[in-house]
């Protein structure tokens, strides 16, 4: 019948450390889960093994094995020595100072003859906090436009919530949830994906909370709740105004919260009138019965408290679901107190403003979404790209992007590996990991922890700090205006935001796990946000409307972008992806030890499987309408009949040389919020024949 999940992946460390000159203490800065780790090095400098810190008071030595991998991911074969520029189609080693003199040549030309919008940027992985003030500051002074980790991870979670409170991070820690009476847990597989931090939900559990998981996927982190509420795909949306509607109608909301605190009740009450228990359950297929307990649980159970994950997030129709399940933490007065709100490993701390005079300041001469990227590098309105980070594999239809990126005229990477975008670019920068700088990481408890540079620097490896200031000398631009230091880059970001002023290195580092935000500059530190009852909105209260009076507007998943006028005939199943803790990024395939805990699989149903034909280890082609890949069976229980998961991130230039499952999904987005979907996007499925290795 097949198995249900894989083994656990938390690790700890059977006994404490004993002191040691080659031991140094860092954050992890794979996740935003903000663990602390414990780094062993050689007498070179180098790391010979990470651990957990048992002394940091959030992950207390748990760790997952994404930074376990690190030693072979930092010194194995695949990373980047030194600058190269490719001649002939051959790369060939060249100096920083030819690298960086030979980009400012073609920046100030391309911007000089087609304008500032020719250049943009895909950054998501730029670095740490000294890397992104650089290379905000870069921006600034040449007009460049940036897609970062926004479409393809967290921008509909980010726009929606903002919408609703103002400000798109999380309105409380992880480790406020021992203080709630009910977590609800939605299509968030955090056992793996927080896998150092999910030891708060455990211990919530043990001390009464009830862990309630709606998921598509029978989880790690559904084995783990009090109750598991399996869904169909793409249908969370319907569940949540459905909830909501019970809780509006048998007055189970707080109503001295919902009449002093928010606008647009009335709206959210109409916009749910037409979801019923009855009709959600047959969108849903989950009981009415079932429904309606799960309303009066978190009705009666409070505080509580709401952990969204990439399951509603990147997919076609994120923007009801997470407009529904936040609004219903609203109306239930789980907002400003201990135990109660959203967590979320959105942690944006703000920008820091006026750094540059506005006189200096150069803004991009032509506006595009994410989607406009790919048509605007085909029709050579774009010339020159800035990579730090790998699209070709992260981003939807990556054929496209990669096809897009190749008839560029000059492309720019500055990354760990030769990896399936650095091996397109006219020019590769060897960049240093996050173990080689220091700097400031946020994290699912909402604060800021400092990390000292751990690790020797790797060959000629640059940060994205040194880098952009470096480059902005070569190109004539004004440099002072660029720290030189992650100290001092934490110290000018702190002077010119109020929301971290009080955050300084000293603090962070005498105060263990560091400092909650926003933190005056003599004031305390704020642990859970909105406690005052005020709202960073226009009218300063929680808006349940959006700003065109429409509360939500429930879209049905195959009316959805990305699947609209996709035949069900020819493409009857439904694919996602499903991130591991052992390749939660691209840069993680990178190590010898994540390549033998990990191998591509797609997962399915034994009725599944056995309408295609096939048995576990059996290759099987998907096909979408942007691309097809094949990949051996893993025939499991844990998904539902007719639906395929996969990992996402997987490259045909690295140890894996396969195609990236991103490759079957098509350049869409959620209408609402704006995400890149992953996730629920119409495929077909046959069997290709033969084991699979």
């Amino acid at each position: 019948m097949g198995s249900y999940v894989r083994p656990k992946s938390l690790g700890i460390n059977s006994k404490p450390l004993e002191p040691d000159d080659n031991l140094r203490t860092s954050i992890c800065c794979l996740c935003n889960g903000g663990c602390g780790i414990k780094v062993s090095l050689d007498h070179e400098g180098k790391v010979q093994a990470v651990f957990g810190d048992s002394d940091n008071p959030y992950n207390k030595g748990k760790i997952c094995a994404k930074p376990m991998e690190i030693a072979q991911t930092l010194y194995g074969p695949y990373r980047l020595e030194y600058p190269m520029k490719k001649v002939n189609g051959k790369f060939e080693r060249i100096s920083w100072d030819e690298a960086l003199e030979l980009i400012a040549q073609k920046y100030n030309h391309y911007i000089k003859d087609n304008g500032t919008g020719s250049v943009v940027g895909i950054t998501s992985k730029i670095g740490g906090s000294y890397s992104k003030l650089a290379h905000s500051i870069f921006s600034k002074l040449t007009g460049m436009a940036n897609f970062g980790t926004g479409p393809i991870c967290m921008e509909s979670e980010f726009n929606v919530r903002k919408e609703i409170f103002g400000n798109g991070s999380a309105t409380a820690p992880l480790s406020d949830v021992v203080r709630s009476k009910i977590l609800l847990i939605v299509g968030n597989n955090c056992a793996q994906t927080k896998a150092g931090q999910f030891h708060w939900i455990l211990e919530a559990k043990r001390q009464g909370t009830k862990i309630v998981v709606i998921d598509t996927r029978f989880t790690e982190t559904a084995q783990a709740a009090d109750r598991f509420i399996q869904i169909r795909p793409g249908t969370d949306g319907a569940l949540g105004m459905a909830l909501l509607k019970f809780v509006i109608d048998n007055n189970l909301y707080d109503q001295t919260f919902v009449a002093e605190l928010t606008n647009g009740f009335e709206q959210l009450a109409q916009a749910v009138e037409s979801i019923t228990l009855e009709r959600a359950a047959g969108i849903t297929g989950v009981p009415e019965n079932v429904i309606k307990e799960l309303a009066e649980d978190l009705a009666v159970c409070k505080p509580g408290m709401l952990f969204e994950g990439r399951g509603i997030v990147c997919v076609n129709n994120a923007g009801a679901s997470l407009r529904a399940f936040e609004d219903l933490m609203v109306i239930l007065g789980n907002v400003g107190k201990q135990g109660s709100g959203i967590i979320s490993h959105i942690n944006n701390y703000g920008n820091a403003k006026g750094l540059i005079p506005k006189n200096d300041v150069v803004k991009p001469d032509r506006k595009r979404s994410a989607v406009d990227l790919y048509q605007a590098m085909e029709e050579g309105d774009i010339k020159m790209v800035f990579i730090a980070g790998n699209p070709c594999v992260n981003w939807p239809d990556s054929k496209r992007m990669t096809k897009a990126i190749q008839g560029l005229d000059f492309v720019i990477s500055h990354t760990l590996f030769l990896d399936d975008s650095a091996i397109l670019a006219n020019v590769v920068l060897p960049a240093t990991h996050w173990l080689e700088e220091a700097g400031v990481q946020a994290s699912v408890h909402r604060v800021l922890q400092w990390k000292d540079k751990a690790a020797a620097t790797y060959a000629e490896a640059r940060s994205g700090g040194d880098l952009f200031r470096q480059l902005a000398e070569h190109m004539g631009l004004e440099s002072s205006y660029f720290p030189d230091s992650p100290a001092a880059a934490w110290e000018l970001e702190r002077t010119h935001n109020k929301s971290i002023e009080g955050i300084t290195i000293e603090r962070m580092r005498r105060t263990p796990g560091g400092v909650h935000f926003p933190c005056p500059e003599n004031g305390p530190e704020l642990v859970r946000l909105y406690e005052s009852g005020v709202f960073p909105t226009h009218s300063g209260k929680v808006e349940l409307a959006r700003e065109n009076a429409l509360a939500i507007d429930f879209i049905d998943m195959y009316d959805s972008p990305g699947n609209q006028g996709i035949s069900r005939e020819e493409f009857p199943y439904i694919l996602s992806t499903n991130k591991v803790a052992s390749h939660y990024h691209t840069v993680c395939q990178y190590s010898n030890w994540a390549v033998e805990m990990e191998k591509p699989y797609v997962e399915m149903h034994p009725q599944t499987a056995s309408e295609l034909g096939v048995i576990d280890g059996d290759q099987v082609r998907l096909k979408t309408s942007t691309g097809a890949m094949v990949l051996p069976a893993k025939i499991t229980l844990s998904v539902p009949r007719g639906y395929f998961s996969t990992q996402p991130y997987f490259g045909v230039h690295s140890p894996y040389g396969k195609t990236p499952a991103n490759s079957l999904f098509p350049v869409a987005v959620d209408p609402v919020g704006g995400n890149f979907p992953n996730k629920n996007i119409m495929c077909a499925a046959k069997a290709e024949g033969g084991q699979g290795q």
